[in-house]
């Protein structure tokens, strides 16, 4: 999802490599007025319930954490049509590339995964396979793409997704571990597509996994039900907070951890939680209005199309922006981030002020992605290069989930040296 960063147990240093997904292009989504609209909706989940007016509440003063009582609401941030109708066509076909690999070693590799000597054959017959001396691609078609057993489709698609050229298999879709969604019941979705597609799905780390997405596309004729289907494979799990004041709340405590950072100054904030706080009971406020220029700009935003020149937006330069007045574009350079963490950051056992560096390392000690801490268990992220991820708000088990291909990445914290 994002470019690599090598992170070392015994150097505090980082480096990073190059990476990325392809950029998709097109408009800009702003879906901050959620914020100030959800308390009046009801939700699956909400780890911290909604204290009614007048009910005592259970929380003493000494039980409140630095960042205060948050109150959050956790929702299904499907990608705009706009972005996904990229990917809603027909005229796509299954391409397997196995990277620097013959054909004799690509045809030992399915082997090894336990596919059958007739379905091997058939994957390979000619007009199928084209043999060159990067990479030996494969064209399985539908048919043999179907007929993969799901424990074959494990092994074989936790291999292809060592490289990069295997993007769907690099970076599956994660499927729920309920039923699939009911707005897949529609007339606009065949069932026998609903069909192939959980036929399809395996299991990678525990986490249920989806990464023929050509196959399916064939079998639904219309672009409403192509459009459904991949704005379900899409969502992200984002989280909406506010911040709760009481009479009795401290706002110098809070102001010592929201009022702390760059770019945010407590003479603004204060008269804001002080006027809340000496409302009847109390009220809410959006966590948006505590955070810095940066991040309040962005959040549940869609980045705008870009041109050839234009900065990368990935995860590591939204990271090291995130107290930035001015976006600085040197951070989409590897070689300078990689450099300035290396100078300006040092490791911590755990995240416990707002703007400290969360990574998720692979098996191989590289950071795969950056976000930054918020409060709780909340992060600021934007979980890819590409323009259809948004900049959200996420709780770190489920970026790690979000993140897990073969197997779930391990966590590194830092924080700046002058913070």
């Amino acid at each position: 999802m994002t470019s690599n960063v090598s992170l070392t147990a015994s150097k505090p240093g980082i480096r990073l490599s190059q990476g990325g997904l392809i950029a998709l292009c097109t408009s800009l989504i702003v879906a901050s007025s959620l914020l100030t609209h959800y308390l009046g909706l009801s939700h699956k989940d909400s780890s911290v319930p909604v204290t009614p007016a007048g009910e005592a509440s259970a929380l003493t003063t000494t039980s409140i954490p630095a960042w205060g009582e948050l109150m959050t609401l956790e929702i299904d941030l499907e990608q705009p049509e706009e972005y996904v109708s990229f990917e809603a066509t027909t005229d796509r076909t299954a391409v397997w590339t196995f990277t620097d690999k013959t054909l004799k070693q690509t045809r030992e590799i399915l082997t090894e995964c336990g596919m059958s000597p007739g379905l091997i054959d058939s994957t390979l017959a000619p007009g199928k396979v084209e043999d060159t001396p990067q990479a030996t691609l494969v064209r399985p078609g539908d048919e043999a793409v179907a007929a993969l057993p799901a424990d074959v489709r494990a092994r074989l698609y936790a291999i292809l997704s060592q490289w990069p050229a295997n993007r769907y298999m690099a970076n599956p879709y994660h499927l729920p571990t309920e039923e699939l969604p009911a707005l897949l019941n529609a007339n606009d979705v065949p069932a026998a597509a609903l069909d192939l597609l959980k036929k399809l799905t395996y299991l990678q780390a525990g986490k249920r996994m989806f990464s023929d997405l050509e196959v399916v596309l064939h079998q639904i004729p219309s672009e409403k039900g192509r459009l459904q289907v991949l704005k379900m494979l899409t969502y992200q799990t984002a989280v909406l907070a506010r911040l709760r004041l009481r009479p009795d709340s401290d706002v110098d405590k809070l102001l010592g951890y929201w009022g702390a950072m760059p770019g945010v100054r407590s003479k603004d904030l204060r008269p804001l939680l002080d006027s809340i706080r000496k409302t009847v009971d109390g009220g809410t406020i959006s966590l948006l209005y505590l955070l810095p220029p940066f991040a309040r700009e962005r959040l549940y935003t869609f980045p705008l199309p870009s041109q050839a020149e234009d900065v990368k937006m990935d995860c590591h330069w939204t990271a090291m922006n995130f107290f930035s007045e001015t976006p600085d574009p040197r951070f989409q350079d590897n070689a300078f981030a990689s450099n300035y963490i290396k100078q300006n950051c040092y490791q911590i056992g755990k995240p416990s002020m707002i703007g400290d560096l969360v990574f998720l390392l692979n098996t191989k000690g590289e950071v795969i992605h950056s976000a930054v801490y918020i409060a709780d268990d909340l992060v600021f992220t934007k979980n890819g290069i590409n323009f259809a991820q948004p900049w959200i708000l996420m709780r770190i088990p489920n970026m790690r989930e979000a993140f897990t291909v073969t197997e779930e990445p391990q966590i590194a914290y830092y924080r700046r040296k002058q913070s």
